[in-house]
């Protein structure tokens, strides 16, 4: 075994790190919001932890940047590692925390053009849901929040 100054084993696997997304679910009206993404899947909106931030912090700033909406989060929903082909960062998988949030006010606008690329923003029945091109675990998460929210 050959080991380095720190006691460490040279011959060790790397850690396994992927990056971490967290997303939001908003109803409003009986109505959740989505984001229609560059491949054409439809999305819950959020992004990527900023480096010290909290996941609780993050989604409350992704939807104010996204959506415009100030939101209140109500507690996770789900989480689920994902892997995306084709990907630059996230071939080897991206944690994604799901957390239902309330709708406050709103205070911006759509983020049409963000650092995911062209964006398009929906509110979409709930009912809907199932026919949409959209990753399963978002739907689960979906339905889960909808029996929260009852």
């Amino acid at each position: 075994m050959s080991m380095t100054l720190t006691g460490k084993d040279k011959s060790a696997p790397a850690p396994y790190c992927i990056p971490i997304s967290v997303k939001g679910i908003v109803f409003e009206s009986g109505k959740v919001w989505l984001r229609k993404n560059e491949r054409g899947e439809w999305e819950l909106p959020g992004g990527k932890l900023d480096e010290g931030e909290q996941p609780e912090e993050t989604v409350v700033r992704e939807m104010k940047e996204e959506l415009g909406f100030a939101t209140e989060v109500r507690g996770i929903i789900q989480a689920h590692l994902y892997r995306i082909a084709r990907s630059l960062d996230e071939e080897h998988g991206v944690l994604v925390v799901i957390y239902l949030c309330k709708l406050i006010s709103k205070t911006g606008e759509f983020e049409l053009n963000g650092e995911a690329g062209s964006a398009q923003f929906k509110a979409f029945d709930v009912s809907e849901i199932d026919g949409l091109n959209m990753p399963e675990f978002y739907k689960q998460a979906i339905a889960k929040a909808v029996t929260v929210t009852l």
